[in-house]
């Protein structure tokens, strides 16, 4: 028999301090976007982007979503929009001290966005702006793919809900094609286009970590398999993971040996630490590329360093 331990109260106020950090991150990306409007500022990656790529695209006729670089903002905002919910999700789990299943779920999910932000944006900020549209139309690609084959499944190829998802589906195939008139059939259906290769979710997540390294970052492309495997483990069914969180005893009551489900406190703010800097270096990047003002991010760094005051300490040493 398992049986949850419950949370010391000695350790309910550290939780609260962790959730808001949680709460600061939602907070700085919504903050941001609500100023700025994912408008670039002048001589930015993103202005670049914007001069050479018109939004509406004139290549594409009856455009039914975004296109040029506002699609490339588009993908942008949805992936940072995702990491903020689930990060605001977990700040509520933690205030209610749900600790064992659900915050590694949110990690990898905060991790996965993260990493697509930055994939998006890319490591050059001098790069081809086709590329990065290209690495955006290979996103709407997928998921206008994987909205197509779930809706059938679901509702039946007949169902309406199928037959708009298939236009859609139909519509971002043929607005790649009218704007990249070089890309092949055979070159979509292995979502490649124009040199670029959407990646799969561990390998974003793996190349994610490799850039940030260069700048700082302590975990590498190994050691972030590593991470993601087991966050991975820890969403799939998989027994070990609660295994190694169980400790027996024995009941002297009743006589019978019971497994307590133990989570450290210390496991959780490596758990939280993770999903902060995967969401800081992403705001970060985005940032950069649009040219704003750090104003919300300073505010961030500045929450994040009351709660964790050497969060920030490892990559200035290693600088």
């Amino acid at each position: 028999m398992t049986y949850w331990q419950a949370v010391p109260t000695a350790y309910t106020d550290r939780l609260e301090e962790l959730a808001q950090t949680l709460t600061a991150c939602r907070d700085a990306f919504h903050e941001t976007a609500n100023e700025f409007h994912w408008e670039p500022v002048a001589g930015s990656g993103a202005a670049t982007a914007a001069a050479a790529l018109t939004s509406p695209d004139p290549a594409i006729q009856k455009p039914t979503s975004e296109t040029g670089h506002r699609l490339i903002a588009e993908a942008i905002n949805i992936f940072l929009f995702n990491s903020a919910a689930h990060l605001g999700s977990w700040a509520a789990l933690l205030r209610a001290a749900e600790v064992i299943a659900s915050p590694p779920l949110l990690l990898r999910a905060v991790i996965e966005n993260c990493a697509h932000v930055m994939w998006v944006v890319g490591d050059d900020a001098t790069e081809d702006p086709e590329n990065r549209l290209a690495r955006a139309y290979l996103e709407e690609l997928k998921s206008a793919e994987e909205a197509k084959m779930n809706a059938g499944r679901l509702r039946g190829k007949s169902n309406p809900t199928h037959q708009r998802t298939l236009a859609a589906w139909k519509k971002v195939k043929a607005d790649i094609a009218a704007h990249f008139p070089d890309s092949t059939p055979e070159e979509l259906s292995k979502f490649k286009l124009r040199g670029q290769q959407l990646p799969r979710l561990e390998d974003s997540v793996m190349a994610m970590y490799e850039l940030t390294e260069r700048f700082g970052g302590t975990i590498g492309a190994t050691v972030a398999s590593g991470m993601y495997g087991l966050l991975s483990n820890l969403t799939h069914p998989t027994l070990y993971t609660v295994r190694e969180m169980r400790v027996w005893t024995k009941d002297e009551r009743t006589g019978h040996f019971v497994a307590n489900v133990t989570v450290t406190i210390e496991s959780v703010e490596n758990d939280v630490r993770a999903a902060l800097a995967a969401f800081y270096n992403a705001l970060n990047y985005v940032t950069s590329y649009f040219g704003w003002p750090e104003t919300a991010l300073r505010k961030l760094e500045a929450k994040i360093e009351a709660v964790i005051p050497d969060f920030f300490i490892a990559a200035l040493e290693d600088d």
